[in-house]
């Protein structure tokens, strides 16, 4: 206890810990602490990237050293590079946790860099580590016809493998089917590819098989080499299109953006221009009202336009697309080799511009556009330029193509409407898509090219009544060159709501598709709950379904669906239905059902129906298998990024949030899917632990890249645990504070009152140095033994408290064990705080 007496009881050196600022996590680092001259304490001691990586104005505190004449930071003296916090950041507190291995800095807000919310700091994106994966998704399905024309079937398998090393993920899909309609087994080759991040650019860059984004030209496969950046890896405000806020307060003021009559982001400035560039994104958007309340009561409104169209990018943000390699189609003769350059940049609240140039062999194509954000809404408008070079035919084939989309919230009735029409204006315009095939397509095969879509015309209105009612509209009209073709037209009109707890829709569409006939279909769907509301009674079924449809030409369905599942922590959802269905002069009656298994490894499916034309049955598996260094673990289908969880003897722990998943024999656990750049907490809920098992950590933040697989370890002690009444010499209580330990010289327990001490871990005999002080008459050696009656079986939940009594024998002699780590320089503690 004596050192506790001295002030700070950290010794000089450096530490793994975990940093917050201002009660927010930043991350783990090494931190080195400096001693103080003429005392017992040891201060943190930051280097410039420390500090930066701490959300510090690193140009602050460099301007405030210069000052005073302490240095530039310059990285090559290592002298000058570290500097005690409380120098560094005047007014700033540090705290450490040494436990938890938690430092925590109160820094004035003053002196922090300003962050787009959401920001987490690049520093923390992990990698992960090297391992493999194979994903599968096996399917089957087979069907009896009743009238005698032939039973069918067929197995799908679908496997995505792949494995990370060193920032590098490679992947390869591939799928496997056979039909007994068919010509055996066949295997198809989907993408074969290598991905890394490129964090300066806040992009990706993947060599093999890929596909374009689709932002700005229509979206095509490659195999060669794309760089494109990646809006997952911006700030979460910074994600979406919303306007930057401008104005300038008279006094210290409090400012309230409100959108639609609701708060989206309130805060407070000094006197003087301010700007809130960090507001979060709504959709579609609606006017901004803002309101600035200066501290003398005065308050002052005004307007900022906000309606957006996915052309429109934040002030500021830029994104953008290389891509070069062969045109990937299975359909054509050829695969020429083309190129796409893009580039996209938001210029003010007002204007985003963006470009773009596609090249191929016999193709060119350019485009400028602009996207406006308006008092009367957000547009965007675009002009493409063509030149396509057809064999068999003379000259170039020059064409022009125009896009105009159009998007508005009416904030009154609270519409949304948006519109997009897309015009070839000229018969000679080819889109890549379109100058492929008539390049190296097939006419008998394709017969595409020749009829290539004229106009087309997007319409969608989506407008609120009342609190659980909407109506919306939704359609599209496209003609052809050709008039042969005729044209093709879908919309579709709807109304949804509710009555006390009972949901249903009503919906009309209509249907043609270039010369076929209209058709038109209307329906009724239902949704009824079955139960009690407050009831705790559980039901078969949780919810009965029906939708009503007929079509203009008779047609007719009428369909019923009673659903439910089973309580647990990985529950089986399952249902049963019924139908009759008139299709010209066919009727069919048939009743069937359902099941779904969320399996803490894989996910099941399985359905069969029966009726008086078929007999139907059908399963699908989905799950993987992960490799690492510590075997094989099961998982369900992998998410855009997932964790290894390692947690030995914590068998059948259930990870929280972790769609059923659970610690296996072997002491592992996959959670599937988490969202990468992102802060996610991944926790192991102890309650299902055995109690022989003692968790050091139930929780741990990650941040992975994309595609990544990172580890999570949760620390265990495993053993009986022991309650030990520690007596000294004379068999009295030790003080409290007395600290035992194994062996090894690890400390396993601390004396509390009474001289009573948990311990856990220990092995079934042996000893213990106890020391309750520095010199050597305050310690002694404590031989031990478990009673084997009271240790507690593996299996079982229930677990044992052995109770034993320690005390001192003066015969006994303590060796300490040989250590074969050398402490580290301090010029070796500077690098290391500056990975």
């Amino acid at each position: 206890m004596s050192r506790y007496t001295r002030g700070n009881p950290v010794a000089p050196g450096v530490y793994p810990l975990e940093l917050l600022v201002n009660g927010k996590k930043r991350g783990r680092f090494d931190v080195l602490f400096q001693a103080v001259p003429g005392s017992d304490i040891a201060t943190p001691c930051f280097t410039m990237p420390g500090l930066d990586r701490a959300g510090v104005d690193t140009e602050r505190v460099a301007q405030r050293l210069k000052e005073a004449g302490k240095g530039d930071f310059d990285d090559t003296d290592a002298s000058v590079q570290c500097v005690p916090l409380v120098e560094a950041v005047p007014g700033s507190v540090a705290s450490f946790n040494t436990a938890d291995l938690q430092l925590d800095l109160s820094i004035p807000q003053i002196e922090l860099r300003k962050e787009a919310a959401g920001y987490v700091d690049p520093s923390r994106w992990d990698n992960g580590i090297n391992a493999g994966f194979v994903q599968y998704s096996l399917a089957g399905y087979t069907t009896h016809q009743n009238n005698g024309s032939g039973d069918f079937s067929s197995v799908y398998l679908g496997l995505q493998s792949g494995f990370n090393v060193n920032g590098w993920r490679f992947r390869q899909w591939s799928t496997v089917s056979s039909q007994n309609r068919g010509s055996g087994t066949h295997w198809q080759s989907v993408a074969l590819f290598a991905q890394h991040d490129v964090t300066a650019l806040k992009s990706q860059l993947t060599i093999g098989d890929s596909s374009t984004s689709g932002d700005v030209f229509d979206s095509f496969n490659v195999r060669g080499v794309q760089l494109s950046s990646d809006d997952r890896m911006l700030p979460d405000s910074m994600r979406s299109y919303a306007p930057v806020v401008r104005g300038v307060a008279d006094t210290n003021a409090r400012i309230i953006v409100r959108q639609n009559n609701i708060i989206v982001a309130e805060t407070s400035v000094p006197p003087g221009p301010f700007e809130l560039n960090d507001l979060p994104a709504t959709g579609y958007g609606g006017d901004l009202q803002v309101t600035i309340t200066e501290s003398d009561g005065r308050q002052r409104t005004f307007l900022v336009p906000f309606a957006s169209v996915p052309q429109l990018l934040r002030p500021g943000v830029a994104r953008f697309n290389l891509t070069t390699g062969v045109y990937r189609d299975t359909v054509l003769n050829n695969h020429p080799w083309v190129a796409q350059a893009v580039y996209q940049r938001g210029l003010t609240n007002l204007l985003t511009g963006y470009t773009g140039a596609q090249f191929a062999e016999g193709y060119w194509a350019g485009l400028v556009g602009v996207a406006l954000n308006t008092p009367l809404g957000a547009f965007a408008f675009d002009v493409t330029a063509a030149g396509t070079n057809i064999p068999g035919v003379s000259g170039g084939r020059p064409g022009y193509s125009t896009r105009i989309s159009y998007s508005k919230l009416l904030p009154g009735p609270n519409t949304n409407f948006s519109v997009a029409a897309y015009r070839y204006s000229t018969s000679r315009f080819y889109s890549l898509h379109d100058a492929m095939y008539a390049r190296y397509g097939s006419r008998d095969t394709t017969g595409q090219y020749d009829y290539r879509t004229r106009s087309r015309l997007q319409l969608n209105i989506n407008q609120p009544i009342g609190e659980s009612s909407s109506f919306y509209i939704a359609g599209s009209s496209q003609n052809y060159w050709g008039a042969s073709k005729g044209y093709d037209l879908q919309y579709q009109v709807g109304f949804n709501s509710a009555y006390k707890r009972v949901s249903y829709s009503l919906y009309a569409q209509r249907t043609r598709l270039q010369n076929s006939k209209i058709s038109t279909q209307v329906g009724l769907n239902l949704t009824i709950p079955l139960g009690k509301v407050d009831s705790n009674e559980h039901h078969m079924f949780d919810y009965l379904t029906t939708n009503v449809s007929r079509g203009s030409n008779g047609d007719s369905t009428i369909q019923a669906t009673a659903s439910g599942n089973t309580s647990g922590a990985t529950p089986i959802t399952y249902g049963v239905n019924a139908s009759r269905i008139v299709a010209g002069d066919n009727r069919t009656v048939s009743a069937g059902g359902y099941a779904m298994y969320r399996a803490p490894f894989a996910t099941y499916n399985v359905n069969a129906s029966i009726s008086n034309q078929t007999r139907q049955a059908a399963f699908n598996a989905d799950g993987a298998v992960v490799v690492h260094s510590g075997g094989m673990t099961l998982s369900p289908p992998l998410g855009q990024a997932f964790a290894l969880v390692e947690a030995k003897g914590a068998e059948g722990g259930r990870i929280i949030n972790g769609q059923g998943a659970r610690i296996d024999a072997n002491g592992y656990a996959v959670v599937s899917s988490l969202m990468p750049y992102r802060v996610n907490t991944v926790a192991l809920d102890p309650s299902d632990v055995s109690l022989d098992v003692e968790l050091g950590n139930t929780s741990e933040e990650v941040v992975p890249r994309a595609s990544s697989l990172v580890k999570v370890k949760i620390a265990t002690t495993q053993g009986t645990p022991i309650f030990a009444e520690v007596l000294d010499r004379e068999g009295k209580a030790m003080p409290m504070g007395t600290e035992l330990f194994d062996e090894s010289e690890k400390s396993v327990g601390i004396v509390g009152q009474g001289g009573l001490s948990y311990l856990r871990g220990l092995e079934h005999e042996g000893k213990l140095l106890v020391r309750w002080g520095n010199r050597a008459a305050e310690q002694c050696v404590m031989p031990y033994t478990v009673p084997d009656d009271d240790k507690a079986d593996r299996g079982q939940r229930t677990g044992i408290v052995a109770r034993i009594k320690l005390s001192c024998d003066p015969a006994l002699v303590w060796s300490p064990p040989a250590k074969s780590v050398a402490r580290r320089s301090a010029g070796a503690a500077l690098v290391s705080s500056l990975r």
